[in-house]
């Protein structure tokens, strides 16, 4: 049938209620025939329906290809495999379809030439699973489903336990840092426009814009302390402060991001305004980042009573409180605003001195407590609550560990439907499942659509390469202001120091021996030109 079908008969009307409630009349004795008057169904329906006792629904044209426990496995397995991050396409539904319908042997009106279902099916499964929908997914690293395990929540749980049972910190004593960035060129929201048309624009400022940094901050009580502005250049330019955020500074960069000097002075900024003190210390929750984790930082937090925990690498899109509720909010307020500075002054460009204004104006509208507040509630860090996630979060990670540990134990034995390319996400790899065959008069089992839609497997990769890499070290939340540290940052600082005089003095070697090149070159260069000029008149003469 058709996705566009339009009824043109009332005929089975009815449905699971009314024949409930027609079979339950007949058995307390009233008619066949009146029964049928009363609720408007069929007589041979009712008689039917009092032999086998169903009450399911009428049931009108052809039956599905499918058996129902076939489409509720399907469903289940594309929820699954959406969960886990390895979603599946439309147009890898119906080839699973097909596949499926082809190793059992069913009958089917697939097409044989694109070997895939059509259109009809799928818009006819999804119907009869209304749960399934048609989503965008958001691009998220292999590194974050990975990171976001139960071990590296759990040590940072058990560190953030620590600290508060140490200095029972009160909720307007715990803030969360985290940098973002913002740039001249805005991406503009959902605009009206004709239906089927091919090509929807919106003006922006330019193709590729300037990207400033900008270090953002509040507490779990809903207090904001004034971010920082990182602009890219060597000079800092008064234009661009104009008509910022109250209280905001300013700074600038080569590359227009944070390094450990601005770091440092943002940290002066932040303990100039919370007031930190030994006496009455606060705690700062930002990542791992190394321009947090330094010498210069470390000292100036232990004399100024700041006490820094970071999360586990690639966590913070859910340990992070800024990132879970407020950076999204805010981006797309200052794209608004930026659709706005277009539409009012048409032909001009956004440039980096409009900046700090346009972020005011989305800053001062999103920067409310209570997505603070929720921010760190969601986060489970204040109210302190550890098992804010579920087993069920921490599934993607455990499933790719265990693929993965798998592969490592035993490669020869693995399924041929499985990926085994250095590409191993690509889908139509994991699409590919070999049919079972029946070996010593063995009955034949069914391919089951979990045969087909797989995860896909990482075994292959890196066993052709002869490049040795050295692995790096592994990350963990750490209390970064904790004693033991401070050894570890001096020689961490004591090698950076080194390796630099290293550089410098390489690089003073190099040009003095280029220095004394150029100089024996300009030296030996007119001796060669009187030679040859002395020649020149000899050879003049004995002409």
């Amino acid at each position: 049938m058709p996705h566009r079908y339009l009824r043109r008969t009332s005929r089975a009307s009815w449905d699971e209620e009314q024949i409930t409630l027609a079979l339950n009349a007949i058995t307390a004795g009233r008619s066949l025939r009146a029964a049928s008057r009363a609720f408007s169904i069929p007589r041979s329906t009712l008689q039917d329906r009092m032999r086998s006792g169903s009450t399911s629904g009428p049931l009108l044209g052809r039956h599905t290809v499918f058996s129902a426990d076939a489409e509720n496995e399907l469903a289940d397995q594309i929820v699954k495999l959406s969960k886990l991050f390895f979603g599946i396409t439309r147009d890898e539904v119906k080839r699973c379809a097909f596949q499926y319908a082809t190793e059992n042997n069913l009958k089917h009106p697939f097409s044989m030439q694109r070997n895939e279902a059509g259109k009809d099916w799928l818009y006819g499964f999804l119907r009869r699973h209304p749960t399934i929908s048609l989503r965008k997914p958001e691009s998220t690293s292999l590194a974050r489903i990975t990171a976001f395990n139960r071990e590296e929540v759990s040590i940072f749980y058990a560190n953030l336990s620590s600290l508060f049972e140490k200095y029972k910190f009160p909720q307007h004593r715990i803030f969360n840092a985290d940098e973002t960035g913002i740039s001249t060129v805005q991406h503009p929201g959902r605009i009206f426009a004709q239906k089927g048309e091919k090509r929807v624009g919106f003006v922006t400022s330019g193709e590729k814009g300037r990207t400033t940094t900008v270090m953002c901050c509040f507490s779990s009580s809903g207090i904001y302390v004034p971010p920082m502005f990182i602009f890219l250049g060597k000079r800092m330019q008064k234009d661009r402060m104009r008509n910022g955020p109250p209280g905001a500074i300013y700074n600038c960069s080569k590359n227009g991001w944070i390094d450990v000097n601005l770091f440092v002075s943002w940290l002066e900024h932040f303990q100039a305004f919370v007031k930190s003190s030994i006496e009455d210390p606060v705690l700062l929750i930002v990542d791992n980042h190394s321009t947090h984790c330094t010498l210069q930082a470390f000292n100036f937090c232990k004399r100024h009573g700041i006490l820094i925990l970071t999360i586990p690498p690639h966590t913070s899109h859910r340990l992070q409180p800024l990132d879970v509720t407020f950076y999204k909010s805010l981006k797309t307020a200052y794209n608004s605003e930026c659709d706005k500075y277009l539409k009012i002054h048409p032909g001009e460009k956004i440039t980096p001195n409009l900046l700090a204004e346009l972020f005011n104006n989305a800053y001062s509208r999103v920067a409310t407590p209570e997505k603070a507040i929720k921010g760190f509630e969601v986060a489970g860090i204040f109210p302190y609550n550890p098992d804010v996630f579920s087993d069920e979060d921490f599934v993607p990670a455990e499933t790719l560990a265990k693929e993965n540990i798998a592969a490592g134990q035993n490669v020869e034995n693995l399924n041929v439907g499985r990926s085994e390319s250095p590409e191993c996400r690509q889908r139509e790899n994991y699409l590919v499942a070999t049919p079972k065959k029946a070996t010593n008069n063995q009955e034949v089992t069914q391919t089951s659509f979990a045969d087909i839609l797989q995860l896909p497997s990482c075994s292959k990769i890196g066993q052709n390469s002869n490049k040795v890499t050295k692995p790096r070290q592994k990350q963990h939340s750490d209390i970064f202001t904790s004693t033991p540290n401070k050894c570890a940052l001096e020689e961490k600082e004591s090698k950076k120091k080194a390796k630099l005089e290293k550089q410098k003095s390489q690089s003073i070697a190099k040009v003095c021996k280029r220095k004394v090149f150029e100089e024996n070159k300009n030296e030996k260069r007119p001796e060669t030109k009187r030679k040859c000029k002395a020649n020149k008149n000899i050879h003049i003469r004995t002409f």
